[in-house]
């Protein structure tokens, strides 16, 4: 084939680039919701600190939690994608992500923490408030999605993995 037919057919120029590159810029968009939420400062102000983590703040493990699970992770080492990723962490300023032990240790010991289900509920009321503005009737759509997991404490899910099922809840209207 002629090159001069080739560009006529792909008017294309196809270059390299020493830039790093992300296949994970919807992230982006996650991000700058939970920013524009100040969910960050909502976590912090509500959830207790952590004893024997303190270089890391709540916010820091739930953010990485949520990025995780809108970027499709099953598993906490699914942490990794994000941990390789340089040029999303570059853009979204994770300076510092939690290893899988430290997270699933955080995990554990919160799920231990009888104060934590209230610090849910301060969070999610001031979240909803923030979103709903002065809306007078939502339907939720609530559901538990399943979290594989190979820690003692896990049980056998409906898929037949060892794993968790938390609840999540979604806006259809």
């Amino acid at each position: 084939m002629h090159n001069s037919r080739l560009t006529t057919i792909l008017p294309y120029k196809l270059d390299t680039t020493n830039d790093l590159l992300t296949s994970r810029a919807g992230l982006l968009a996650i991000d700058q919701l939970m920013d524009s939420l100040s969910l960050a400062e909502r976590i912090d102000q509500h959830f207790p600190l952590p004893n024997s983590y303190r270089r890391y703040k709540p916010s820091e493990f739930i953010k990485t939690l949520i990025l995780m699970q809108h970027e499709g992770s099953f598993h906490l080492d699914d942490i990794r994608h994000i941990q390789d990723d340089e040029a999303l962490r570059t853009v979204l300023g994770l300076n510092k992500l939690p290893q899988v032990t430290t997270l699933g240790d955080w995990l554990r010991r919160m799920g231990n923490q009888p104060q934590i289900q209230d610090a849910w509920v301060k969070v999610n009321k001031a979240l909803l408030q923030s979103v709903l503005h002065r809306c007078k009737k939502l339907t939720l759509d609530i559901d538990a999605t399943e979290i594989v997991a190979n820690k003692t404490d896990a049980e056998w899910t409906y898929n037949k993995n060892k794993g968790f099922m938390p609840m999540v809840g979604h806006k259809v209207n």
